[in-house]
């Protein structure tokens, strides 16, 4: 769909923009750490970060949280006004757009994704996955957080994880086939030579391998929060705190019961599917 209020401006930017990323992950799966370390290494000192946008709708547009005014150019009208600012001054900002609903298979051959840019203006696209096995209780625990006054176990929270589910496996069968760089944030997290050459196949200068700061978007940490930075085991083992969870139980026997599901995690990530039928057995 076009934009065409902001077009102008969105192809100014990309002109003169030093680089230009986009990133395709869904909620919980380490994005804004891995997007963080991206912009760190990205070799500029200014950057635009344009968070959580939504598919099909200019990215100067208000974010997926701002459901209630994603349609008013208010926001709009003062990035544009603000970023216009930073050109006239003579910047040109590395530009990272992020999206958390999966990566649009459908709507990516179109070159519509981020109205004001063609998919042949951004240097790399970037899918971010995680393993089911350690996204699954970092979503549950985010989505009961965000329902405090419902029923932790209640069907509200049953319905909105089995719907985010959904968007996993499909981000993920994506994922498999993508000729994208696709970043594994458990693998990320774990092994400093493995950012080293994801920064390679990103064409990013190594600034700071380390892991950064816990982010503030979605409140940091589903564990932690934005108390500490969750330590590199605790990431990796998330997957522990399934195994006395009855209600995660039913989501490990529906997406073991899923072909599809199954194969595409065989691909990926197959030491989920022996940690899953272990935690069911």
């Amino acid at each position: 769909m076009a934009d065409i209020e902001y077009d102008a401006f969105c192809r100014e930017l990309g002109t003169v923009a030093s680089g230009m990323m986009r990133v395709f992950g869904i909620r919980r799966s380490g994005q804004h750490a891995i997007i963080d370390w991206m912009l760190r290494n990205c070799g500029q000192k200014k950057s635009v970060f344009l968070n959580n946008r939504r598919v099909g709708q200019s990215p100067l547009r208000a974010g997926m949280l701002a459901a209630k005014k994603h349609d008013s150019t208010r926001n709009a009208d003062a990035l544009q006004a603000k970023l216009a600012r930073k050109l006239a001054r003579g910047q040109k900002p590395f530009v990272l757009i992020s999206y958390e609903s999966g990566f649009p298979v459908q709507r990516y051959p179109a070159g519509d994704v981020s109205p004001g840019f063609d998919n042949s203006d951004f240097d790399r696209d970037v899918l971010i996955t995680r393993r089911f096995v350690n996204w699954l209780p970092s979503y549950i625990r985010l989505v009961q957080a965000q329902n405090a006054d419902g029923a932790p176990e209640g069907l509200d929270n049953f319905k909105k994880i089995s719907m985010e589910i959904e968007g996993y496996k499909a981000h993920l069968i994506a994922a498999n086939s993508s000729p994208h760089v696709v970043i594994s944030y458990d693998d990320w997290a774990e092994r400093p030579e493995y950012r080293r050459q994801k920064l390679a196949a990103l064409g990013l200068p190594e600034v700071d391998n380390g892991l950064g700061r816990v982010q503030p978007y979605g409140g940091g940490s589903s564990f932690s929060g934005l108390a500490k930075a969750p330590q590199v085991r605790e990431i990796a083992a998330r997957w522990k705190t399934l195994r006395d969870n009855a209600f995660a139980k039913p989501f490990l026997e529906i997406a073991v019961s899923d072909t599809e599901f199954v194969a595409a995690l065989d691909a990926r990530y197959p030491e989920d599917l022996k940690i899953i039928h272990d935690i069911l057995a």
